[in-house]
């Protein structure tokens, strides 16, 4: 392994399971008087069919709708400033999370409200109704820009078998056509108490919000329909393709992708391709140098995000109009290079672990980052905390012999897909 880096541990938690299945999490933080409170539900795009895509992101629309406490907008809305409540949610690929914060003496009272909406949404007709058009509208947005081509095309050739589980904003056709009854399907299926965790982090103590949790949320009954943990990883390239692309709006940007380590299938090859992510990603380093500092790019990144079900290695950048031909011929040789293990300086690999702890570090800076960006996401992905408790001892462990293992299961003579998005009329 490399020189040792310092030590940081994860962000302390303390975890319950209530008799539904409900998975309850307590981290406290009594830097301000706050808190943040976070239901993550196992779901997302991933978990979609060609007749849903788009319903786990219409469903979080939802979740700020009547309830049985609540009846309609105006009154959620209403209790929403009675408390203090700052609220978001997100639906993302492969997880959905909704989170409020408010004056930690409200605990009880925030616990309630997110007990209602997430366990009795009404999906009234009238409230769906005028959603949907705001759902209609950010997917024309999206249409917009100029990316969405090269996007949609990711989505057909990265996921040959099943694009819509990597299409999160979804198809107008299933949007404009849900009902109550839809949304009662996908309810009864993924949001249900042993398919989502309850987090809570702040200025509390673990003992009163287990204490509360176990007052409330047992009254949210249902489980035990979720496939999430069943889905079958979506990633998948066969052969050496090229895929070239449009720009209307004079954009060039070229992209190199690898199917990557998924999560829960290989999650020993996560640690390696992270610190190999993290010491690619240095603007200092040999790889930004060769492609930007000394060569076509205008930026460029090489990267790897951890996902379960769509884990894709991606080199990208944008490059001046009419240098797509020699930006691309670069970046090949540029692959083939740092896919031997010659390209890497130990010190160099050192400051990437460090790298990833700062990161760490900058996680778990408040009570919000730790609920809903760090606890959330890898209890998600990983179906426990174990993940996440023991990342930094993993990553400091990682030897050069991880890495190159790692390129060559990933990368080393691996079939890749090639995207080149320039003006029409440019060259390859």
């Amino acid at each position: 392994m490399f020189a040792a880096a310092a030590v940081c541990s994860a962000a302390s938690f303390t975890t319950a399971t209530l008799e539904n299945g409900l998975t309850v999490i307590a981290s406290t933080d009594s830097t301000a008087p706050v808190v943040t409170i976070c239901i993550a539900v196992r779901t997302g795009a991933t978990c979609q069919t060609p007749g849903t895509c788009g319903l786990a992101h219409f469903y979080e629309h939802m979740f700020f709708k009547g309830n049985a406490s609540l009846p309609d907008q105006t009154a959620y809305n209403r209790r929403m400033r009675d408390l203090g409540i700052i609220n978001n949610g997100m639906t993302s690929d492969e997880m959905v999370r909704y989170f409020i914060t408010l004056p930690s003496d409200r605990l009880r009272e925030g616990l309630e409200f997110m007990y209602y909406a997430i366990a009795t949404p009404l999906f009234d007709e009238g409230e769906m109704e005028s959603e949907k058009q705001v759902i209609l509208d950010e997917y024309a947005r999206d249409t917009t820009s100029p990316f969405w081509d090269y996007w949609k095309a990711r989505e057909q050739v990265l996921y040959p078998d099943a694009p819509w589980r990597a299409d999160a904003i979804g198809t107008p056709e299933v949007i404009s056509s849900a009902d109550p009854s839809v949304m009662r399907a996908f309810q009864h299926e993924y949001y249900v108490p042993d398919n989502c965790a309850l987090i809570v982090a702040g200025d509390v103590e673990p003992t009163d919000v287990f204490s509360l949790a176990a007052g409330i949320f047992p009254r949210w009954q249902g489980g035990g329909t979720s496939d999430y943990a069943d889905l079958p990883v979506i990633t998948r390239i066969d052969r050496d393709t090229t895929v070239d692309l449009d720009s209307p709006s004079g954009v060039t940007y070229i992209s190199v992708d690898y199917a990557g380590p998924p999560l829960h299938l290989d999650p020993s090859e996560t640690y390696a391709a992270d610190v190999w992510g993290s010491y690619l990603g240095r603007t200092s380093g040999r790889f930004y140098e060769d492609l930007v500092t000394n060569g076509p790019f205008l930026d460029i990144s090489a990267s790897y995000f951890t996902e379960r079900y769509e884990p894709v290695i991606s080199f990208g950048g944008s490059v001046p109009d009419g240098m797509g031909e020699e930006a691309l011929s670069a970046l090949r040789a540029e692959i083939d290079s740092l896919c031997s293990m010659s390209y890497y300086d130990d010190q160099d690999l050192h400051r990437a672990v460090e790298s990833l702890r700062r990161s760490r570090l900058f996680s778990e800076e408040t009570a919000y980052d730790v609920a809903v960006e760090s606890l959330a996401f890898w209890w998600i992905e990983w179906g426990s905390l174990d993940y996440y408790r023991t990342y930094l001892d993993s990553v400091r462990a990682v030897t050069r012999g991880d890495i190159d293992r790692f390129i060559g299961t990933y990368l080393r003579e691996r079939p890749r897909v090639t995207f080149v998005m320039q003006p029409e009329g440019g060259s390859e």
